[in-house]
């Protein structure tokens, strides 16, 4: 199984049939919108479709960082209505970047060296920098 498609879901919203949602608010404790990230599955698909290969490697930009080449970024800021940083989710399906990321998680903590159990692991970027709250931090596999 690997992560073919990746959004942000703002409150109450729906994920697409055949999504997961990750039922962890990206701004816990900050206030602000309720923002979700929701991933699509290759196992999800009844015929494999080239077009979605697998995700390779997510990062997050700041206001006014240049998208790198290859990465498609996500229009929502995931500290909407927090304050703190303007913070993007973008990825890339290119091979060159890394192996195919299998499944997300989220994790909401005090701890700012906060470290999964393996074999999860954390993107470094703290989704709340600046909005105060919880910790958050994307995980992959």
């Amino acid at each position: 199984m690997a992560v073919i498609n990746l959004m942000v879901l703002e409150g109450d919203e729906q994920e697409p049939e055949g999504w997961i949602k990750i039922n962890k608010d990206l701004n816990a404790g900050a206030g602000g919108e309720y923002l979700y990230f929701a991933y699509e599955t290759d196992s999800n698909r009844a015929a494999p479709n080239t077009a979605f290969g697998p995700l390779t490697d997510i990062i997050f930009l700041s206001k006014g960082d240049s998208l790198p080449h290859g990465y498609r970024k996500l229009n929502k800021d995931l500290n909407a209505g927090a304050g703190g940083e303007y913070i993007y989710a973008a990825y890339t399906r290119s091979p060159e970047q890394g192996s195919p990321v299998n499944s997300l998680d989220v994790a909401l903590t005090d701890n700012r060296d906060y470290q999964p159990p393996k074999p999860w692991e954390r993107y470094d970027k703290d989704l709340n920098a600046g909005a105060g709250g919880k910790y958050v931090y994307l995980l992959h596999l």
